[in-house]
């Protein structure tokens, strides 16, 4: 009986240490490569949204501007031309500037620019969002 347990347990095949070292080499390399291209992914993902949004709040302050003869005072006064105004709000994380630059967007809201006429994010206008030029 020990023999055939014995003739069982030589007849099983693993992998070898080799083995196991190529097949984590490999999903080491993959990994290496991926990574990065997907955080570039989500960078970009977040300054098209912002990008958008911009656009929108933007097109909304020059509504507001024909319709009232001035520019909003805040954000919150374009409710009338932004459907949830006050669930508009930039997504965490990092975004591109065209200056090759990165800003990290926190937990800010978009406000408008000095005179008014115009939405910002973090300070940032809509034509310094981007890939460098």
């Amino acid at each position: 009986m020990q023999s055939s347990k014995k003739k069982s347990l030589s007849d099983q095949r693993g992998f070898t240490l080799l083995e196991m070292l190529i097949v984590i080499s490999i999903a080491g390399v993959l990994a290496a490569v991926a990574v990065p291209r997907f955080n570039n992914a989500i960078i970009m993902a977040n300054t098209s949204r912002v990008q958008a949004d911009l656009q929108v709040l933007n097109s909304a302050i020059v509504m507001y501007q024909a319709e009232n003869g001035k520019y909003p005072a805040a954000v919150g006064d374009l409710e009338n031309y932004v459907m949830n105004i006050s669930g508009v709000k930039p997504p965490k994380g990092k975004c591109q500037l065209r200056d090759g630059n990165s800003i990290d967007v926190t937990d800010t809201a978009y406000s408008l620019g000095k005179d008014g006429a115009e939405a910002t994010c973090q300070g940032k206008t809509l034509s310094e969002f981007g890939r460098k030029e």
